[in-house]
């Protein structure tokens, strides 16, 4: 039986970014708390550059050995182990039987050796590298690592259930200008299909004898730790694995920029030969890749087949009360539009509430891009939304939870940890007990929930993450919003016992 937790993975981080220490477990809903500046946009961006890598290893290409005088620089290996590798391949994919092409078979100990350590110190560790610094938009490793630690910053991640059948722990260090990774030795290095056929497609188009021995056998090894390096990404671990999507905060703001920009690369592509040479803004990946979303949501709402449900429906008619439209323009890129319920014509997005310019991507999310099974991340759900709009919005993405979609938010609302401590004690009444209660069909259990505080730290100077337990007794998710309501209500008492002085 397949529980939640089997699906669950503990992130831990030491001296990254602003966090000082982090220890947490990614549940289906996982929500940041805590004052701005302290991280939690931080290690959000942290969690989707590791979707993004382990999930695109298919199209992330590791570097080649074939051609290069020197194979990855410290771990260059010598012709007499690139002829081991070769000659114990050779025998391996030998003894495998046709009819069992199927299966995945263990590497032997010999070939293991020389392989993994090009595995974990080059090829993931040098693309994960550049997708992290890629979603941050920062130029260099260094800019990871805590001010004030020791040079250095920690990543780790680890199943939660000892069931799960990827149970090791994967750390990730950065040290200064370096990155390494650590694959444990119970991680298995297997080959199956893809590795059989692709190794006898090259070894019989290379045997017409126009390269060298020692060439030809470079270029197979290319060809096997290729298969390594996604059958190793793909047993990886899944939750990590899965696509994931990044709303950042300001995307209100981002979407109206859009046409903006797009106006400008027309009008600079038109006029190419007469522009003088300037720096152009460095967008971070996160953003960058929100855009590209963008752009290609027109072609998404009449290309691709979508599950059939009404929660984006619902987002609509409960909360904007109107339609989100995308339309093409003659760029051919889209134009947003928003229908108000009962009118006959459309309001460019610009020109609506910021309620509604704020939740029209996320519907626009779900209802083209994010599918159940996928990692929606969103900054600030609540901006711009009434405390009474903020309390119905978790609960349409509570159901998005109970749909399969895995979400990730950061939070300065009170009011969203409120309704979600209701939202899971509801778990607790049986569905004919919970009649009449708001909430009622949106109930999410103990385990689908983490809430995590992000409290800041002089000394040592950094944020400290710990989990915020669901308090029974005092009724919700105690953060540190109570002690700002206690001070601000205590000034308005000395206020008041003031004026009644004079």
């Amino acid at each position: 039986m397949v529980t939640s937790q089997d699906k669950n993975l503990t992130l831990s981080v030491k001296d990254f970014g602003p966090i000082y220490n982090a220890e947490i477990e990614l549940r289906p809903l996982t929500v940041f708390v805590g004052p701005s500046n302290t991280g939690k946009s931080y290690l959000a961006i942290l969690i989707y550059a590791l979707h993004k890598f382990f999930n695109g290893s298919k199209t992330q290409r590791p570097p080649k050995f074939y051609g290069r005088k020197k194979l990855f620089g410290e771990h260059e290996m010598s012709e007499e182990e690139i002829a081991r590798l070769h000659d114990g391949a050779e025998q391996f994919f030998s003894k495998i039987k046709m009819d069992r092409l199927t299966e995945e078979f263990p590497l032997p100990d010999e070939i293991v050796s020389l392989i993994r350590p090009l595995l974990s110190d080059v090829l993931i560790s040098d693309v994960l590298s550049a997708e992290m610094m890629r979603c941050f938009g920062i130029d260099g490793l260094r800019r990871f690592i805590r001010h004030g630690s020791r040079e250095s910053a920690e990543i780790a991640l680890t199943p939660v259930s000892t069931q799960a059948k990827y149970n090791s722990l994967y750390k990730f260090a950065i040290k200064k200008d370096t990155f390494t990774t650590s694959i444990p030795d119970t991680t298995p290095l297997q080959v199956g299909r893809n590795a059989f056929n692709e190794w006898y497609h090259w070894r019989q188009n290379l045997s017409d004898g126009e390269l060298a021995d020692s060439e030809r056998k470079k270029y197979l090894m290319d060809v096997l730790i290729y298969e390594l390096f996604e059958n190793i990404i793909s047993s990886f671990a899944n939750p990590m694995s899965l696509p994931a999507y990044y709303l950042p905060a300001d995307r209100t703001g981002i979407m109206h920029a859009r046409n903006v920009v797009m106006g400008s690369l027309i009008q600079g592509a038109s006029r190419a030969n007469l522009r003088s040479e300037r720096a152009l803004p460095v967008l971070s990946g996160v953003v960058a890749d929100f855009l590209e979303q963008l752009i290609e949501l027109d072609h998404l709402a009449r290309t691709r087949e979508r599950p059939k449900w009404d929660l984006p429906q619902r987002l609509e008619n409960e909360i904007l009360r109107g339609v989100i439209h995308i339309k093409n323009s003659v760029t051919g890129y889209p134009v947003f539009s928003y229908q108000p319920t009962g009118w006959t014509e459309d309001i460019p997005l610009m020109n609506t509430s910021s309620m509604v310019s704020e939740l029209a991507p996320i519907v626009l999310y779900l209802r083209h891009v994010v599918s159940p099974g996928e990692v929606l991340i969103i900054e600030e759900p609540e901006a711009h939304l009434h405390p009474g709009m903020q309390v119905a919005f978790i609960r349409h993405l509570a159901a998005a939870v109970r749909s399969g979609i895995r979400i990730i938010i950061t939070t300065h609302s009170e009011w969203v940890l409120e309704e979600l401590a209701n939202l899971v004690r509801l778990s607790e009444l049986s569905e004919s007990d919970r009649k009449g209660i708001g909430g009622a069909d949106y109930a999410l259990s103990p385990d689908q929930v983490g809430t995590w505080l992000f409290e800041p730290k002089k000394r040592p100077r950094g944020s400290i993450v710990k989990e915020i337990p669901l308090d029974v007794d005092y009724g919700g998710f105690r953060s540190d919003y109570d002690d700002i309501a206690i001070g601000t209500h205590n000034d308005w008492a000395t206020i008041s016992n003031r004026i009644e002085e004079n």
